[in-house]
């Protein structure tokens, strides 16, 4: 292995956040660095291929940096950006949807600027740690990897938590040690604890709690669920989540009640919501009504439609635009979450809003029913072509597109827009502080 210094400037951003700078004729990736700064780069070369880069030496700094909050930052892997403004930020999560759309869809299109937050921290209403245990300081912590590795930081106060949240998790640390509930070992692999998830309303007076474990047959399990909620009254339940697979996945199939209730309520616009384990809901309870209100006014809705929510998860988007429509179906192909969805429908007194459970795509291909508009909420990775194509063939007049991945989203846009027209692109920062960024799309039949 070759290693050598240069002294060279960053030139921009990449889509991850790192500052992207030109070593010969070589593009190195260099974290915490910035446009226009200038450094020593330390690269290392492996039979003639670039093997790690980073930067040693800092000799100026932009004036778009800032020195960031949070003391783990950034050992912790949670946050890319905190050393860069917000404002710019925002700045730059506009530039990339843009960039991305140009890229990856051939598409010129106005992007809005990405709509922040007034505070960029304290957000998140879900919270799922690591737990492990730390063999220096002979005790148990729970927190993040850092990043690009499965080194754990143990982390106490998460700026991007809300102080609810980094209670409740310091105080199961601390639980874990009194009832001796062992941390899994991930190479080992044995142990009881593998993860904590911690849910919270928006209004912050209830909390759902989740270990991820191992087994159920857990000895002392209830008093350890009932000392939790009676030093902290806003944990309304405890749940095991029981994943034995030898797998970096987080969640198993299978959820144990321990103690209390096994949801949460929380509000969007005037609509209840009960949030279990398995739940999917937006995690930045701040700027939910922002993201669901960009897509309702881009959904342009009369009394008159017929909405398909698809990918409808537990049926939030669908059921916040049920007052304004003829009658809402929402499509789901996991079945906790369609539970969800007609329980909260039910709760919320809404007779023209209906759910099943299914492959959007079958369904749309074997249904007769006529949509005059379509939401799509997919996951990280995006739709598929066979869905696509299934909506051009029944040509509502008007798709919305929520994305929370801008490159499966220009993707996806490239197999719409022979069909459909890219009216509206907007970006809302759901993830401060990290390269992540949702975005609604409105598109008109051509």
């Amino acid at each position: 292995m070759s290693r050598r210094i240069t002294k060279t400037t960053c030139l921009d951003l990449d889509d991850f956040g790192k500052g992207i700078v030109r070593i010969d004729d070589t593009t190195c990736f260099i974290d915490n660095l910035l446009p226009g700064e200038e450094a020593d780069i330390e690269t290392d070369f492996k039979y003639g291929k670039l093997a790690k880069a980073k930067a040693i030496n800092r000799y100026n700094d932009s004036p778009d940096r800032v020195h960031p909050e949070c003391k783990y930052y950034p050992n912790c892997g949670g946050c890319q950006l905190m050393h860069l403004s917000y404002e710019k930020q925002l700045e730059y999560k506009t530039k990339k949807v843009k960039e991305l759309l140009h890229k990856f869809a051939k598409l010129d299109v106005e992007v809005y600027p990405c709509i922040g937050l007034e505070n960029p921290t304290r957000f998140r209403n879900k919270v799922q740690k690591p737990v492990r245990f730390d063999n220096k300081k002979k005790k148990i912590k729970a927190g993040f990897y850092q990043s690009g590795t499965h080194n754990l930081i143990g982390v106490e106060d998460c700026l991007m938590e809300t102080p609810l949240s980094n209670k409740i998790s310091n105080l199961l640390v601390s639980l874990f040690e009194k009832y001796h509930f062992t941390p899994y070992h991930e190479d080992a692999q044995f142990g009881l604890i593998r993860h904590i998830l911690i849910k919270t309303n928006t209004n912050q007076d209830q909390a759902l709690v989740t270990l991820i474990v191992t087994r159920s047959d857990i000895k002392g399990i209830k008093d350890f669920a009932k000392e939790l909620m009676k030093k902290i009254p806003q944990v309304v339940g405890v749940v095991l989540n029981i994943n034995t697979r030898k797998t970096n996945v987080i969640l198993g199939e299978k959820d144990v009640p321990v103690f209390g209730h096994t949801k949460i309520q929380d509000m969007i616009f005037d609509k209840k919501f009960l949030i279990s384990t398995q739940s999917f809901y937006q995690v930045n309870s701040h700027q939910i009504e922002t993201l669901y209100g960009k897509a309702i006014e881009f959904a342009q809705l009369k009394k008159t439609d017929s909405l398909l929510d698809a990918y409808c998860g537990t049926g939030t988007i669908g059921l916040c635009c049920a007052d304004k429509v003829k009658d809402v179906l929402g499509v789901e192909i996991v079945a906790d979450a369609v539970h969800d969805a007609i329980l909260n429908a039910k709760i919320n007194n809404l007779t023209n809003a209906h759910f099943i459970k299914g492959d959007a795509t079958k369904f749309i291909l074997q249904s007769d029913k006529h949509f005059d508009v379509i939401i799509m909420d997919p996951p990280r990775k995006g739709s598929t072509p066979e869905f696509i194509n299934a909506v051009k063939r029944i040509a509502p007049e008007r798709v919305v597109y929520v994305s929370c991945d801008p490159v499966t989203l220009a993707r996806d846009l490239a197999l719409f827009k022979d069909a459909y027209q890219i009216e509206k692109v907007q970006p809302v920062d759901m993830f401060p502080n990290s390269m992540h960024v949702e975005t609604v799309c409105c598109l008109i039949k051509r």
